[in-house]
């Protein structure tokens, strides 16, 4: 493997034309130059320059190698300065994000339309939050960014966004007149939501299920569910606008002040880059926004 760093004596020689102006655009000395190109020379195999009166010109050789690697260092270099610098007018990153489905609801809309006007070049890719990979994910650098309410194992940047306060959802005239108590809601059939996203904590502190009650891994199917049945649901109170609007449901906040969780940002302790580093906390502002 070819040191870069050869390259980049190599291409600024063919470049400035001379080993002195070479050296003198590296910032070093006229005796490394010559020596990175002597390791060049040996590691092609081939001459890469021939006297010309008092300077040097390129071989053959020497310009068919530029023209295929003249540009590695000037690469590098960009690529490296984009890690340092972050425009978002002119970026064209590509975020990733893990968010439940119910995340996926509520944030989404807001961290499109917002990217889009803020750094409008750049994507963003969005998965199904897994708590049991999420942390290695944003460790590695796969993932910038994981909201879930449950706080993920490893040391992590965890940031609360939010807390949501959980209602109990139900069609229009299900309980009639009445104002049905915590354990009378509680007791009737229900659509639960299983999983590891944090809504199985709410679940937890909740009588079992009754029987009749529906099991789902999210909430997407859960309005239509509630309109064809008497079957009640707790979900957080940020999405029952939306569905009282659309569905016309009855809503109850639950009294108890346990029935709210956190939900939380996790990124990775040290940000690989300036970009990851300015998503994590734009994206942050603006979920905290909502």
């Amino acid at each position: 493997m070819v040191d870069l760093n050869l390259i980049r004596v190599f291409s600024a020689v063919i470049e400035e034309g001379s080993v002195t102006a070479a050296a003198e655009r590296l910032k070093m000395s006229q005796p490394s130059v010559t020596q990175g190109l002597n390791r060049l020379r040996r590691a092609t195999g081939s001459d890469l320059f021939r006297r010309e009166g008092r300077g040097i010109a390129p071989t053959r050789a020497a310009l068919q190698l530029y023209e295929e690697i003249g540009r590695l260092p000037l690469m590098a270099d960009a690529a490296i300065d984009r890690l340092s610098r972050f425009d978002p007018p002119t970026a064209l990153n590509t975020f990733r994000i893990a968010l439940t489905d119910l995340g996926q609801t509520v944030f989404l809309p807001a961290l499109v339309s917002g990217l889009a006007e803020t750094a409008p070049h750049c994507s963003l890719d969005v998965v199904n939050l897994d708590t049991e990979t999420a942390s290695e994910g944003l460790a590695s650098g796969h993932l910038d960014l994981a909201v879930s309410s449950t706080l993920l194992a490893g040391a992590l940047r965890t940031s609360v966004i939010r807390w949501d306060r959980y209602c109990c959802v139900s069609k229009r005239d299900r309980f009639g007149d009445e104002n049905p108590t915590l354990e009378e809601m509680t007791s009737l059939p229900r659509v639960v939501v299983r999983g590891t996203t944090g809504h199985a904590l709410m679940q937890s502190l909740l009588p079992p299920p009754a029987a009749g009650s529906v099991h789902l891994s999210g909430f997407a199917a859960i309005p239509g569910i509630l309109a064809a049945s008497d079957l009640v649901a707790f979900v957080p109170e940020v999405v029952t606008a939306e569905w009282v609007a659309r569905w016309g449901f009855e809503v109850r906040p639950l009294p108890r002040e346990e029935f709210a969780a956190p939900v939380r940002a996790h990124a990775a302790l040290d940000t690989s880059s300036s970009a990851t580093a300015w998503f994590v906390e734009w994206a942050i502002q603006t979920m905290r926004s909502l």
